[in-house]
C-alpha cells in the first residue's frame, strides 16, 4: 500500500514530475492567477498537501511571504524546502486566507466534501483544486503512454497502480463541479485538464 513515508518523501519531486501531467504548468498557473487577481503579497495563501514544499517555495520566492503549506505526513514535512511554513495537520487550519491551492491532494482524502467545506469557510477569495478524476480506458492508456515517454518503468507503473488502490479514490469531474457549488462557490470552471488530471478554478466572491 502506498504511504507518504521516508522513501516517497526522498524521491517525491521526481515522482511528481514524471507521474503528474502538467505539474509545473499548474503551479505556474496558480502564480499567474495570484498575480492577475493582484493578491497582496502579505495575504495568507495556503497550499494543501504541500509535500516537499515546492509550491510554497515558488510562491515565497515570487514575493508572497505569507504562504503556508498543510501536510499530514511528518516525513514529507521533514523534507520540505520551507519547514517553518508547513503546518502538520490532516485538517484544514483555522486560517483566514485569500488564496488556497489543493493540487493533487484531495483524491487521497476520504471526507472530501467536508474538507472542501472547511476550505470554503476559511477563504475570502479563490481556490484552485487539481485532482485525478475518473479516466476512460482511452484516457488511462494515454496517461500510461505519457509516463512511459517520461522514462517510467512499465513494471513500476503497474506496481504503483496496485499500491494506490483504495488509497487514491477518483470521482468524475462532474462530482467536483457539483460539490464545489453545493458548498457555496458561485463560480466554478475547469482551467486545465490532461489525461484525467483536472484543475478547477473556484471563486468565492
Amino acid at each position: 500500500m502506498w504511504e507518504f513515508d521516508e522513501s516517497v518523501a526522498s524521491r517525491f519531486q521526481k515522482e511528481a514530475i514524471t507521474h503528474i501531467p502538467d505539474y509545473e504548468r499548474v503551479i505556474d498557473t496558480c502564480i499567474d492567477i495570484a498575480d492577475s487577481l493582484k493578491i497582496p503579497k502579505t495575504s495568507n495563501i495556503v497550499d494543501v498537501g504541500s509535500a516537499a514544499g515546492h509550491t510554497v517555495n515558488r510562491f515565497i520566492t515570487h514575493g508572497y511571504t505569507n504562504t503556508f503549506g498543510v501536510e499530514s505526513s511528518q516525513k514529507m514535512r521533514d523534507k520540505s524546502l520551507c519547514k517553518d511554513n508547513i503546518i502538520l495537520s490532516d485538517k484544514f487550519p483555522d486560517i483566514q486566507c485569500e488564496f488556497v491551492m489543493a493540487n493533487w491532494t484531495l483524491h487521497f482524502i476520504k471526507q472530501r466534501k467536508e474538507y472542501i467545506q472547511s476550505i470554503y469557510d476559511n477563504l475570502s477569495g479563490v481556490l484552485v483544486l487539481t485532482d485525478k478524476t475518473k479516466q476512460t480506458n482511452v484516457t488511462k492508456m494515454l496517461y500510461y503512454k505519457w509516463k512511459l515517454d517520461n522514462g517510467v518503468d512499465p513494471s513500476y507503473i503497474l506496481q504503483k497502480e496496485k499500491d494506490l488502490t483504495g488509497v487514491l479514490t477518483t470521482y468524475d469531474a462532474g462530482w467536483y463541479i457539483d460539490t464545489l457549488k453545493r458548498v457555496g462557490f458561485p463560480r466554478v470552471e475547469i482551467i486545465n485538464s490532461r489525461f484525467g488530471f483536472t484543475t478547477f478554478y473556484c471563486e468565492k466572491a
